[in-house]
């Protein structure tokens, strides 16, 4: 490239154009993040550990407590993960687990689990004293020691049903013959939670039954109430403060909400990955501070590109470049007051890269909003608190530095040169050494799974020297009595700096849209002088130039074919010359100055 065609282009600063304001939305939803605390549990049968089938639920002093369905028992572990007891079968006449599901942990500390219980059904004896039970869903009940203290069918179970066509022959405690009435589907899942008072709540399916703190019913509530549509698939449950509970309804997206009398209040949320909607909501909890928080499968990919080299066992498998892509998978976690409107939300950052994070799963979140994620494979609870940074944790900085050094060295011999000796000596020497030293430097900032702000800085410096050297002239002609060895040296700083900021404004993968605003100045400083080696030749060309360069664009998503362009450069600078010819005189001086700039708006489309 010639030196004078580097000017052919670029704008003041002052002048950087309004536009990219447009692009960052004046109100940002402000994201808290969490941060990993520690972890317990494992697989097994000691104490600590676990077989596959888990429950959650904690205590008002930050206790965990698990029921472990598998290995029929319960565990107590301190809010720092240790330990503390556990819950087993030692008497089979006190109690007896037979499918411990759900748990519960009341303001005192009290226990309460799901499970099936054996109740005989009082005046009803077959042949030779033989019993009929009723085979029914209930509570134990456990005192904040461990100590068993009841159990509290769902409903009298003490009393002729009519499902007796559902009976099946069994043994009673005493080892003797009975038959066993099952009381609905004894595979279905119960939703649980109690209230400051004690009092539980039970979802069974299509109803809420409500019993008071000694294991009585109070009342018994049809979830689809007028208003209320229909709850496909209740996900779990939570009580506030007033007694007002609320039902996770996975399949409709939304959350509902009942008065202490059952009655249908309101619901919220849509279907969705935006503030304020769910995508499959599975997991409530009301806080303490009287806020809930809802956990949905809303999941978001935010890659960071590298400029390093493809791994072949990248696990971004998505991308079909040849750069490398380092990968975070965001959850959420969605903060509501009691009256549904959505407040803030909770993004949790796991790494695609990092193994264990990969298949977490979130089983539990405590009245304090810590969450507590099982790994399904070793079994292990990691606990996630909310941190009180304001600053994300999803940087991304790479730094690049490279080196190089290129030799070269080129001989021309001719041979009906008469004047030379034939294959003894070259006619033209030339070598060429050429350092050249880069250094990349790349930072990018996560705000949420929207918003991600990148600086970027790159800088090389080239220093290149060409030495030529030629046979001297046989003939005293006033030019040939110059030798015209010489040697040029050419150096060169380029420095660009440049802000990006991407706004991903739909996540789905079949309706992917973005919009990205950026900004870049750069600085180039070359120096080139070629100087005569003869002492009697006093040739020299000195050659500098600043040149700078600035710009910005962004880019648009209009739809999920076509997109919109907006570029503006702005190139300025100014270079001199100096030229000395062999007899030392000023042969020729100069001066260039270039100011350009350069506006483009464009639309790119798929038919």
């Amino acid at each position: 490239m010639r030196h004078d065609e580097r000017l052919n282009g670029h704008m003041n600063l002052k002048n950087l154009p309004l536009f990219l304001l447009l692009l960052i939305p004046m109100y940002v939803n402000a994201a808290q993040e969490f941060k990993f605390v520690g972890e317990f549990g494992g697989k097994g049968e000691g104490e600590g550990q676990f077989a596959k089938t888990l429950f959650m639920a904690f205590g008002p002093d930050g206790a965990s407590y698990v029921t472990d369905t598998d290995n029929f028992r319960i565990q107590k572990f301190s809010e720092a993960g240790v330990f503390v007891f556990d819950i087993q079968m030692k008497d089979a006449g006190e109690f007896r687990f037979i499918n411990p599901t759900a748990i519960a942990v009341g303001a005192d500390s009290a226990i309460y689990v799901m499970d099936w219980m054996l109740v005989q059904v009082s005046g009803i004896d077959l042949q030779d004293g033989q019993k009929i039970f009723n085979y029914g869903p209930c509570i134990h009940k456990f005192d904040a020691q461990g100590q068993f203290v009841a159990s509290y069918p769902l409903q009298d179970f003490s009393q002729r049903l009519d499902n007796l066509e559902a009976a099946a022959p069994g043994l009673d405690a005493d080892g003797k013959y009975a038959l066993i009435i099952p009381q609905g589907d004894t595979n279905r899942q119960f939703l649980l939670t109690v209230d400051a008072h004690g009092t539980l709540y039970v979802c069974d399916s299509s109803l809420i039954y409500k019993l008071d703190a000694n294991g009585k019913p109070i009342a018994r509530y049809a979830i689809a109430q007028p208003g209320a549509g229909q709850a496909i698939l209740p996900a779990d449950l939570t009580v506030d403060k007033a007694g007002n509970f609320y039902i996770v309804d996975e399949k409709g997206h939304r959350v509902l909400k009942y008065g202490p009398e059952g009655k249908f209040l309101l619901d919220f949320g849509e279907y969705g990955d935006a503030a304020g909607q769910f995508i499959a909501p599975f997991r409530i909890t009301a806080l303490a501070d009287g806020t809930l928080l809802v956990a949905d499968t809303a999941k978001y990919l935010k890659d960071f590109t590298s400029t390093l080299p493809k791994r072949l066992d990248d696990p971004v498998l998505r991308h079909n470049g040849d750069t490398r892509r380092f990968r975070y998978r965001l959850r959420r976690v969605q903060r509501f007051t009691t009256a549904g409107v959505y407040t803030q939300k909770r993004l949790i950052p796991f790494q695609r890269e990092a193994e264990t994070d990969v298949a977490l799963q979130l089983k539990g979140i405590d009245t304090r909003g810590n969450l507590y994620y099982l790994n399904p494979t070793a079994l292990r609870f990691r606990k996630y608190a909310p941190t009180a940074s304001l600053l994300s944790s999803m940087f991304q900085t790479e730094l690049k530095l490279r080196y190089t050094r290129d030799l070269q060295d080129v001989e021309i011999d001719n041979q009906d040169d008469l004047d030379a000796d034939l294959y003894t000596k070259s006619d033209f020497d030339e070598q060429v050494i050429r350092d050249a030293a880069n250094a990349n430097l790349t930072i990018s900032y996560d705000f949420n799974e929207d918003y991600r702000l990148a600086l970027s800085n790159r800088l090389t410096y080239v220093r290149m020297t060409d030495t030529s050297y030629y046979r001297a002239q046989d003939f005293e002609d006033f030019r040939g009595s110059f030798n015209q060895d010489d040697r040029s040296t050419e150096t060169s700083w380029d420095d660009r700096v440049q802000l990006d900021f991407t706004w991903i404004r739909n996540h789905n993968v079949y309706n992917y849209r973005e919009a990205r605003a950026f900004a870049y100045f750069s600085v180039i400083r070359l120096d080139f002088i070629n100087d005569a080696l003869d002492r009697h030749n006093d040739r020299f060309f000195d050659f500098s130039a600043k040149l700078s360069d600035w710009g910005g664009g962004i880019y648009y998503d209009l739809s999920r074919t076509f997109r919109l362009n907006f570029e503006i450069t702005h190139f300025f600078g100014a270079n001199n010359y100096t030229y000395i010819d062999e007899t030392n005189v000023l042969y020729a001086t100069g001066f260039q100055e270039a100011d350009t700039i350069r506006a483009v708006l464009f639309i790119n489309g798929v038919f």
